[in-house]
């Protein structure tokens, strides 16, 4: 009796699981599908807007912030949420202190990037394109409008609010990696996965101690202003504001670092994340998280596009 009922549990997390999967293949495909069928009402009925380049930046983040991420908010609204009990609200110098510190996972990440794609491109004939360098030719105001208010609510909304909220059942160490890893995938390129896994996962653990994402958002936005609004910033500054964000980075590596060890070493008995309500063994739940059909459709996709990427 109680065998047939923890299976039926199982098949009910397994369900749970496919069903987060299925909303980051929504969020991925419907983003593609937006642009090839707006490219291809637009070679059809107005030829000349393929010539526009604001044309494919508002196709772009159309497809993105008013389908995709919308359409996978809802997918995931259909689950059992759990939400935060109480809100604990940062004072202005702890977000500013937050900033700091996710400055540092991102270029920390960034670095061991840096090693990866090296060794890769040791073994390929090119070097494999980035797609991030794709935004320096959108205009500095449309990065800003996607880097620090778009995306910001939109990512926050979905991954540390609708999937975190879902996913703490199982358990707040759980419910933070998980939305990091598949914050990490949506990004579908070698480039981006290391540093948004790691931001993604402090995100998350700022979100569950703060109560919801009204701190993450502001803090997102700030992060992203660094390469959407400051770097362009400095760059008329010429080789002194090159130095000038060298020496930011720097700063922020080593400030951040010792604030995330000083995090860490003071951290009260209250805050150790709580293990759930699921009660499964960590082995468990990440054999049902990842071995479903909707993670597996899912993940496929996020391979194909990163071999895709690595081909071009």
């Amino acid at each position: 009796m109680f065998q047939g009922l923890s299976q039926t549990l199982r098949w009910e997390d397994r369900q749970v699981f496919s069903r987060v999967g299925w909303a980051m293949t929504l969020l991925v495909v419907l983003q593609l599908a937006v642009q090839v069928l707006g490219l291809r009402l637009a070679a059809a009925l107005a030829p000349g807007l393929l010539e526009a380049a604001w044309f494919d930046w508002v196709l772009s983040a159309a497809g993105s912030y008013l389908v995709a991420f919308p359409a996978a908010y809802l997918t995931l609204r259909a689950l059992p949420a759990v939400g935060a009990e109480k809100e604990t609200p940062w004072t202005p110098g702890g977000l500013l202190q937050g900033w700091f510190m996710a400055l540092a996972l991102i270029y920390s990440a960034n670095l061991a990037t840096m090693g990866l794609v090296r060794l890769i491109d040791g073994l390929r004939d090119t070097p494999m394109a980035n797609p991030v360098e794709t935004m320096l030719d959108q205009p500095v105001w449309f990065n800003l409008l996607l880097g620090c208010v778009l995306a910001p609510l939109a990512e926050e909304l979905l991954f540390r609010k609708a999937l975190l909220d879902r996913l703490k059942p199982y358990g707040e160490g759980f419910a933070i990696l998980a939305s990091a890893l598949l914050f990490a995938l949506v990004h579908g390129n070698l480039f981006q996965m290391l540093y948004a896994f790691a931001v993604g996962g402090f995100f998350g653990y700022v979100a569950l101690r703060t109560g919801g994402v009204r701190w993450t958002i502001p803090l997102h936005a700030g992060v992203n202003f660094v390469s959407a609004g400051l770097s362009p910033l400095l760059e008329h500054f010429g080789d002194r504001g090159e130095s000038a964000l060298s020496y930011f980075i720097l700063f922020s590596l080593v400030f951040g670092w010792y604030l995330l060890s000083a995090r860490y070493r003071d951290r009260d008995r209250d805050e150790r994340l709580a293990p759930g309500s699921a009660g499964m063994e960590a082995g468990e739940k990440w054999g049902l998280f990842l071995v479903n059909p909707g993670m597996t459709v899912f993940c496929l996709l996020i391979l194909f596009a990163v071999l895709l990427a690595m081909r071009m």
